[in-house]
């Protein structure tokens, strides 16, 4: 029973292969039947099967087909670069963006600290302004008065002012030179 069936299968593969490839070829039109009625004889029709050869025409349309296929191709692979390119630049703007989030961050926390001190620089100031007017008090009048014709005319004003002697006051700014003098008076205000 295993031959028979074997045979059988042989059999049937010998006939339709042939029949699936002529199928085959009129499905893609490579074959055609053509029917022709002889003049003489009305009822006899002569049934002509022709192949369908390659034409000019034919294989230039092939051509041309395949050239815009591979056109379409090299489009598409360069569609896909710049898709790559493109995804590229937007991981390195994203990271760029991190960095300067970080750096905005930085210097939103550096700004807050000089604000800190620059609202306790007052205060810190006061009290240096305070010490050297302790200091020039002490000192005999002409000596502050040299030492304070060098410096500015804001500091020394800011000195004087802090001065509790106004004996003292006055005679260091009478030992300045009357201009140095007018200047801290003017500041003194």
């Amino acid at each position: 029973m295993r031959t028979k069936e074997i045979i059988l299968i042989v059999i049937v593969a010998l006939i339709a292969f042939p029949l699936l490839y002529i199928a085959m070829l009129f499905t893609t039109g490579t074959l055609r039947v053509v029917y022709q009625f002889k003049k003489d004889d009305k009822d006899a029709a002569v049934v002509k099967v022709e192949e369908i050869r390659h034409t000019a025409r034919r294989d230039s349309l092939a051509a041309a087909n395949s050239k815009v296929f591979e056109a379409l191709q090299k489009e598409r692979a360069d569609l896909k670069k710049e898709q790559e390119r493109l995804a590229e630049q937007y991981a390195r703007l994203e990271m760029l963006q991190a960095e300067i989030e970080k750096g905005r961050e930085s210097l939103v926390s550096e700004r807050g600290q000089l604000e800190k001190k620059m609202a306790d620089m007052p205060a810190i100031e006061d009290a240096r302004y305070k010490k050297l007017a302790k200091i020039y008090q002490a000192m005999k009048p002409g000596e502050a008065a040299a030492i304070l014709e060098t410096i500015q005319d804001s500091q020394v004003a800011a000195i004087l002012s802090r001065i509790n002697d106004n004996r003292q006051k006055g005679k260091i700014l009478s030992l300045l030179t009357k201009e140095k003098a007018v200047r801290v008076n003017k500041l003194m205000k």
